[in-house]
């Protein structure tokens, strides 16, 4: 008998059960449920790679240093890898109508990539690109031109928010999240590091994850796994009733 095979079976279960009887599910994700295309957690991402995020500096200082590092650190991930499996699945379940929100501290696009329309990106995302000298907006397509983007109206170079910004929350964004947080009676949190963790005292928590987090002891439910394994599963399960 596979003992971890009928746990896992169990505890899919309860989440699908979980679901359904749901009336607002928010998805809370982080960094976690994106390394399997290839986009590496903070903790374990190169100081270099780190700093293309919070510093303008070495996009101005050398764009075709800045960019080629952007390509191999998060750009090869959202676009030649695509989004991973646990993202597909919770693309899934919003058009079933079983999760309502997605609330993100990645700044991959990679649940929009997949198809989630309603997703609130804390940090911002590669989905806001500024001109640094006209301050106009440009979308994720940007990136898919290849060579270094420039703004096409003044010629300036192109930073992306998070960047832009220095890491800083986008508070519209926090604003949308804190809302859907608290109308949520079931979260669903994968991947997440805890640097957005707020929680209404109602709301049901389950957790998938294969490490520890600071949502242990709030989580009703930690299922010890990863994203794709567990949100896979539930997907063939959802489909099969």
């Amino acid at each position: 008998m596979d003992l971890t095979n009928e746990r896992v079976t169990a505890d899919v279960s309860t989440l699908v059960a979980a679901l359904r009887r749901s009336h607002f599910t928010v998805a809370l994700t982080g960094a976690g449920i994106s390394t399997p295309s290839g986009i590496a957690d903070l903790e374990h991402m190169s100081p270099l790679a780190g700093n293309l995020l919070s510093s303008e500096d070495e996009l101005k200082r050398d764009p075709e240093s800045y960019y080629h590092q952007l390509q191999r650190t998060f750009l090869h991930g959202m676009f030649d890898v695509g989004p991973t499996v646990a993202h597909r699945e919770l693309a899934r379940l919003e058009q079933q109508g079983l999760l309502q929100g997605v609330v993100t501290t990645n700044v991959d696009y990679l649940h929009e990539l997949a198809g989630s329309v309603n997703v609130t990106n804390i940090w911002h995302s590669f989905n806001e690109n500024v001109c640094i000298d006209c301050g106009r907006v440009y979308p994720v397509s940007v990136w898919q031109q290849g060579g270094v983007p420039r703004c096409p109206v003044c010629g300036g170079l192109l930073s992306p928010a998070p960047a832009h910004d220095h890491i800083g929350r986008d508070l519209a964004a926090v604003q949308r999240a804190n809302a859907w947080m608290d109308q949520a009676d079931l979260v669903i949190v994968t991947g997440s590091n805890g640097y957005y963790d707020y929680l209404n005292d109602h709301a049901e928590v389950i957790q998938i994850n294969p490490r520890p987090t600071e949502f242990d002891q709030r989580a009703t439910l930690n299922i010890v796994a990863t994203a794709d394994e567990i949100l896979g599963k539930v997907g063939k399960m959802v489909d099969s009733n």
